[in-house]
């Protein structure tokens, strides 16, 4: 290549270059062109991922607020006046000692507060308790034929008998099924029924929307408060509570 451009005249060799120069502002152009599709194609493609998170976002239900989630619903286990200025909801586990410990502490509130206060119980069975799911599931049960807190009180009152065992015992929660004078038969079926367990996590996933950190767990007019350490204490929560509404 060196000896041929030697042999060319001037003119030759200046139009040689001015053709090679030509040639690289074509390869520059080219280049310039392909990176301007290419920044184009990516930014559609960026529009066009957001315009479709955009839309999946909008489809998407809101997230139920925590108000939401602490009012009463229509299949909540509740004991009182529901027109009362003090609700108090209860995030349990029935296997829980420390559940079964406040659970005398809560009856006695209710009867001193009478219409005055509403008491909710809900389901927040623990992964680590394997007796707490059938036990929901027996309260639950119960409830269906409309004996629900008598359930509720019994395996509170029991709950040494039944509680930590290794592996569940279905016998024991069909006896106290007979001893609360339910159907034993109907309460047999109504144990194994899905849509008692979809109740039972509608209760669970509820509590974990309210980020509860373990039971008991409780809301007193939609603020979670510190657990108690007294009667007197969890007294004068509700006073106040009661005071603000009046």
């Amino acid at each position: 290549m060196e000896n041929q451009s030697q042999n060319l005249t001037k003119q030759e060799r200046l139009e040689l270059k001015k053709e090679i120069r030509e040639q690289k502002q074509k390869i520059i152009e080219k280049r310039q062109a392909a990176k301007k599709w290419l920044a184009r194609g990516v930014i559609a493609l960026f529009v066009v991922g957001v315009g479709f998170g955009i839309g999946k976002l909008a489809t998407l239900p809101p997230a139920p607020l925590p108000y939401d989630i602490l009012k009463v619903r229509s299949d909540d286990w509740i004991k009182g006046n529901q027109d009362a200025p003090a609700t108090l909801i209860e995030y349990l586990d029935f296997e829980c000692e420390a559940c079964g410990a406040y659970d005398p502490v809560v009856k006695q509130l209710h009867n001193e507060f009478g219409n005055d206060l509403l008491v909710v119980a809900r389901y927040f069975p623990l992964p680590s308790h394997k007796n707490s799911m059938p036990a929901a599931l027996a309260a639950e049960a119960a409830g269906r034929q409309g004996k629900f807190w008598e359930m509720h009180d019994t395996l509170f009152k029991e709950q040494k008998q039944w509680g930590e065992k290794p592996t569940p015992d279905p016998e024991l929660f069909v006896g106290y099924a007979e001893k609360i004078g339910l159907d034993v038969e109907r309460f047999k079926r109504d144990v194994k029924d899905k849509s008692l367990k979809a109740r039972v996590e509608r209760d669970r996933k509820s509590g974990n929307q309210l980020k509860v950190p373990g039971t008991p767990t409780f809301f007193l007019n939609g603020e979670k408060i510190q657990n108690p350490r007294s009667y007197e204490e969890f007294k004068m929560l509700i006073e106040t509570a009661i005071k603000k509404e009046r």
